[in-house]
Formats: C-alpha cells, sequence, structure tokens
C-alpha cells in the first residue's frame, strides 16, 4: 500500500466499514469506501464476540468494495479502552517511553502486564514549587481484548500497520473546522480557552472526545447508541430488528404512530442524558476550556430530533458533521442519496486513515 494509499477500518456493533483515501493530494482523495452488516451479536458494546463471524464478513466487504491492499489503520473503542490524562515530572520522551509502564502503573484500574500501553505528551507546565511537570494523555487497551482484534483480522489476511484510538480518529475528521478555529483565536476576552466535543454515536458505542486546537483534553467511551432505539422498538411492537430500524429512520421524515414516536423520544433521551452527563463532567474540571460547539456524527446522530435536543440539554451550539469535506471524492460509484447515507458513517475510518497521513 506504501504511503500512497491508506485504508481505515471501523469494526462496529452493527457493522464493519473501511475507506482507502490517496494521500498524493491535499486534500487526500477518497476512492473507495464500503460496508457490510454484521450479524447480531457477533460485536458487542465494540468487543468482537465472534471472530469467526467477523473475519468472513471482513473478506466479503474487501470483495465487495474492490479494496486491493490487506494492510489498514484499525480502531479500537470500548469499555476496555482506558483513557487518563495524568501529571507527572518532567521527562524527555524517551524516558518515558522506556519506563512508561513504571510510571503509569497507579493510574491504571487494571494490571499494567495485562495492558498495551501509548502515550501523548500534552503540554508543560510549573508545578506548585514551581519544578517542570507535563500532563500526559495515557492509554491503554487490555491486551486480550486486542488479541482477539487481531486474530478476527487474521481470519481475513488483513494486516494492521496501526491500531488506533477512534476518538482520536474523529479528531483528525471533524476537528480541523476553519470556522471554528477562527471562534477560538477571537476568543481571547474569555476567562478559560474555547473547546469543541465531536460526538460519535454509533450503534452501540458512543465516543466523545473534547479538543482544543486539535489537543485532546477529554476523552469517553459510552455504552450506548442508536441500537438502544431500535430493540426498544422490536421489543414493545413485537417486530424484527430489520423492521424495528427501518421504522426509526422513517420517524425522521414522517409520522409512524404514537406508541412508536413515545419509544424513539423516551431511549433518545437516554442516549443524550449519556452524552450531556459526560460533557458535564468535563466542564466541571478545573482549568476545562469553555464548551464552544458540538459536533455529532455516525449513525445514532440520524436519530429523528436528536441533533436539537442535545443542543437544549447542553446550552451548547450543535450541529451534523460534514466528514467529507476533509478530502476530495474520487469516483466512488455512490448516488448524492448514497453519499449522504454515507457520510453519517465515514468519519472514523477516514480519520484512521488521515492517521497515516505523512
Amino acid at each position: 500500500m506504501g504511503r500512497n494509499s491508506v485504508i481505515g477500518l471501523d469494526i462496529g456493533t452493527s457493522a464493519v466499514r473501511a475507506a482507502e483515501l490517496d494521500l498524493r493530494r491535499n486534500p487526500p482523495t477518497l476512492v473507495r469506501f464500503g460496508q457490510v452488516m454484521l450479524p447480531p451479536g457477533a460485536v458487542r458494546d465494540g468487543e468482537i464476540l465472534d471472530e469467526l463471524a467477523v473475519g468472513e464478513k471482513l473478506a466479503e466487504l474487501w470483495k465487495r468494495a474492490g479494496f486491493k491492499s490487506k494492510r489498514v489503520a484499525v480502531g479500537v473503542s470500548n469499555q476496555r479502552v482506558i483513557v487518563r490524562q495524568v501529571e507527572m515530572p518532567w521527562m524527555e520522551e524517551s524516558d518515558l517511553a522506556q519506563g512508561l509502564a513504571f510510571q503509569v502503573q497507579d493510574h491504571l484500574p487494571i494490571p499494567v502486564e495485562d495492558a498495551i500501553l501509548d502515550f501523548q505528551i500534552l503540554e508543560e507546565f510549573a508545578g506548585p514549587d514551581h519544578e517542570r511537570m507535563m500532563r500526559v494523555l495515557l492509554v491503554a487497551a487490555q491486551r486480550e481484548m486486542i488479541e482477539t482484534l487481531l486474530s478476527a483480522l487474521r481470519r481475513a489476511s488483513i494486516r494492521p500497520d496501526v491500531v488506533d484510538l477512534m476518538p482520536f480518529a474523529l479528531m483528525r475528521t471533524l476537528g480541523t473546522s476553519p470556522e471554528f478555529a477562527q471562534i477560538q483565536v477571537l476568543g481571547d476576552d474569555a476567562p478559560r480557552g474555547v473547546a469543541e466535543a465531536i460526538v460519535d454515536i454509533g450503534a452501540g458505542v458512543t465516543n466523545i472526545v473534547v479538543h482544543e486546537h486539535g489537543v485532546p483534553r477529554f476523552v469517553r467511551i459510552l455504552v450506548a447508541g442508536g441500537q438502544e432505539v431500535t430493540d426498544a422498538l422490536a421489543t414493545a411492537l413485537g417486530t424484527g430488528f430489520e423492521e424495528a430500524e427501518m421504522l426509526k429512520r422513517q420517524a425522521a421524515f414522517e409520522p409512524v404512530g404514537a406508541e412508536a414516536e413515545r419509544i424513539i423520544e423516551d431511549r433518545t433521551k437516554s442516549v443524550i442524558e449519556e452524552v450531556r452527563g459526560s460533557l458535564d463532567y468535563f466542564c466541571a474540571q478545573p482549568e476545562a476550556a469553555q464548551l464552544g460547539r458540538v459536533v455529532v456524527t455516525g449513525g445514532g446522530g440520524r436519530i429523528p430530533d436528536l441533533v436539537s435536543r442535545l443542543e437544549s440539554a447542553t446550552g451548547v451550539p450543535t450541529e451534523i458533521g460534514h466528514p467529507l469535506a476533509q478530502v476530495r471524492l474520487g469516483k466512488l460509484g455512490l448516488s448524492p442519496d448514497q453519499l449522504a447515507e454515507a457520510e453519517a458513517l465515514i468519519a472514523c475510518p477516514v480519520g484512521l486513515a488521515l492517521g497515516e497521513r505523512r
């Protein structure tokens, strides 16, 4: 594949999706995108439970979409990924990398030997006694979960060059708005900085990342998403999953009956409250930046009235994100309607591919 072409792979709760970018121009060109639905239960809460089923669907995705390379940047996002912002005495990055396990054990709820660790130095600052300190974003993924992911990829002969965190991918795709950057520059009179939250609402997992000028300040992964609405509809109305999913989407355009609309409203409220609680937690932290905007993406973002209701709940301007604005469009063979449908689902795979840009 080399540096000219990169494939980003998103293994979600309901589907596997991949996007291929040609990186030879700026902005990069989206040359291929595809998705294949997963059988129910193959992935739950962002974790692979059925390696064989996922491997088979990945092989089907590669065949359908026409991907030539088997090398990918793959994302992870589930409750077995721990993200912490920690403060520690300043040291060279190479020294931190060498002694990371020793330095961070007290910050992890799991034994360090059971985790695969990574970090990003965010900034330096002066401590209470003017000592040199640094803030570090620590990421710890449980080793067993990563090994299961790699095993599923091997079943489709796919080789991961990078295993990346989904919230970071979202930041690359949706965290570079020129309009919002201008708001940040002009916000010098504010007592705090201005931050942006990106909220990716998937079927079973919702990713939240808050950043300032592209520097991550807060990451939270919630086990909540659009599938809660679909499951509630199917249970209450006695329908199959596919019929309930169609009913949920239909509700965005026309009446679907009082009972269905009540269920959609109630379950949407639950998802919104989870997101609002996470954003409130960030805003309550000492020296937290002022939250200036919320950007929503993911299939769950298409739930009727979710964006306007989230804006009302948070009191922060909220809008749908447009990840395709970050790329040129190649000859994808998609109709305008198909392209609009794909845009809600493509932020993660595109962001994963952008992480490999040199």
